[in-house]
């Protein structure tokens, strides 16, 4: 029996021993980097919280914080002098409770309700401004981990479909409209990193969009594909090969890089934060210079077009794109 036992405990440390080579050393990754802490003399600081980031001078996100450290203020800018505004209320329980949006760019705004089981978001409703209008209700599907498996569109017949791997990425959204597939993403998460996104306080998936949930690490490669009568046409090809991360304070990502097949051209996006002690505190950058009329500018719109509310034909946005992109 005890040769049974010592057996089993030698094959238990092997397999723990093995799991631990796919994670960040120890020494890497500190207790005090993780909790803030930036020398024994200065008092604990808490978490970065992510203020911008920027992807190739195509758009930028920018984030305010209230006095509870939640997300008051989400400003998409795609640099054209019309900016999407996003401004958010909580709860007592620091749940979403309200949202308005204006799209300065068509002119439109909305209100928006958010609707929580426990911790789960579970609805998002669109209204026209001071109204009661529904222009778009959005529901989740959880699995039993918690994870959302899937945001549909109830009026618009839209939906996305996610799946995760053991570390709670997620490398696969599938986009359909009518039921039919229109769009395939693919990630992959190969070098550990925290995720920009993981530091936004009370936003539970990257509202609005219908097709991004949160990954426990930023990824290493995506890969798009739209689809126009159930033919594929590749328009986002990172090579995973080609990627270059740099981590900051806390070891949240700071730049990514990589080469896009799919443009032939390198891309990279940078991220700053505040809140992460008085020596690594940034501001958002000033000196980005705008890029119009690129394919990775024309990506960005049909992007855009993706968001509640934006567009009343996705169809019609897959061919615009590919006329665009010359595909």
């Amino acid at each position: 029996m005890k040769q049974k036992l010592m057996l089993f405990g030698l094959i238990l440390l092997l397999a723990i021993s093995g799991c631990k080579k796919d994670l960040p050393e120890e020494s890497a990754v500190s207790t005090d980097q993780l909790n803030g802490k930036t020398g024994a003399s200065e008092e604990r600081q808490r978490q970065c919280r992510l203020i911008f980031d920027d992807r190739d001078g195509v758009y930028g996100n920018f984030f305010h914080y209230n006095s509870r450290d939640l997300v008051d203020e989400w400003k998409i800018d795609y640099y054209d002098g019309y900016p999407d505004v996003y401004n958010f209320t909580y709860d007592n329980l620091n749940r979403l409770k309200t949202g308005h949006v204006v799209f300065n760019y068509s002119g439109r705004a909305f209100d928006l309700k958010y609707f929580f089981q426990g911790d789960r978001l579970v609805r998002e409703t669109w209204y026209e401004t001071g109204t009661t209008n529904v222009v778009d209700d959005i529901v989740n599907t959880y699995n039993f981990r918690g994870q959302i498996i899937k945001r549909r569109s109830i009026p618009k017949n839209i939906y996305c479909s996610f799946t995760y791997d053991f570390l709670g990425n997620n490398p696969l959204v599938n986009f359909y409209v009518d039921d039919v597939l229109l769009l395939k993403e693919e990630y992959t998460h190969r070098q550990y990193n925290r995720n920009p996104l993981t530091s936004l306080n009370g936003i539970p998936v990257v509202l609005p969009y219908y097709d991004f949930v949160i990954s426990s690490w930023w990824e290493t490669s995506q890969k798009w594909t739209i689809y126009e009568d159930g033919i594929g046409s590749v328009i986002i090809d990172m090579d995973p090969r080609t990627v270059q991360m740099e981590l900051g304070p806390q070891l949240f990502l700071t730049s990514v890089s990589n080469f896009d097949r799919a443009i032939q051209q390198n891309t990279r996006a940078i991220f700053e934060y505040e809140n992460c002690g008085r020596s690594h505190n940034s501001k958002p950058a000033t000196n980005i210079t705008p890029v119009k009329n690129s394919r990775a500018a024309i990506v960005a719109k049909f992007k855009r077009a993706l968001l509640p509310g934006q567009s009343a034909d996705l169809k019609r946005e897959v061919k615009d794109l590919k006329r665009n992109l010359g595909l």
